[in-house]
């Protein structure tokens, strides 16, 4: 198995961190940069990318819920710690959590474009598209807020809603893109897994 990543992506991340609760062997091949279109490693031109024994996989979400189906066992840290969920989407709850998954996308692409913008001196400021991103990412956050529990958004697990949510905003944070808090269940969702084993063994690299 095969990861093609970088540091700083926080779809890459929520792959990492998923691997990484599931105690699963991989290798890792990491660029800080745009890679040229002829290294392309999919149609889509974008990482993560994952390789398992000859199956390319593309975009995050697809990847972990391959690894979700794939790979059922997980590897508990602590047995004080909720593990992690064996399922994109509560089977009782599907619609509900395929929204707020589809929510938590937007967001984190949204925080994405902002950073990758700025690098060539295109902010809100001088753009109307950044600052209708900016006020996505405000309402998509105010929309959460009000959907998550004060267990996460799904009581009694790790779920990946949580660590969909936890990968863009660390990223937010650590790139000092905006400022994303003062809701108080995501502020305590967020501080309360930042010493989870996973999420150290993935940090944000804040220099890239």
């Amino acid at each position: 198995m095969k990861l093609y990543c970088s540091n700083g992506s926080p779809f890459a991340r929520k792959v990492r961190i998923v691997l990484a609760e599931k105690g699963l062997a991989y290798e890792v091949d990491i660029q800080d940069r745009l890679r040229p279109v002829e290294e392309a490693l999919g149609p889509t031109l974008a990482i993560p990318v994952l390789d398992d024994g000859g199956r390319r996989l593309w975009e995050s979400d697809l990847i972990v819920d391959y690894l979700l189906k794939t790979y059922p066992e997980s590897r508990p840290d602590s047995p004080s710690l909720p593990p992690l969920s064996p399922w994109m989407t509560r089977p009782d709850r599907h619609w509900d959590d395929a929204t707020v998954l589809a929510t938590l996308a937007t967001l984190g692409s949204s925080i994405v474009n902002i950073r990758l913008m700025s690098s060539d001196k295109i902010t809100p400021e001088n753009s109307d598209y950044l600052a209708r991103q900016r006020i996505r990412i405000e309402r998509c956050l105010d929309w959460l807020e009000e959907r998550v529990t004060d267990d996460g958004f799904a009581p009694g697990w790790f779920s990946i809603m949580d660590i969909a949510f936890l990968c863009p905003v660390a990223f937010c944070e650590a790139r000092e893109i905006m400022p994303w808090r003062g809701r108080r269940k995501l502020d305590a969702l967020f501080d309360r897994h930042r010493d989870r084993p996973s999420l150290l063994a993935t940090p944000v690299n804040a220099r890239h």
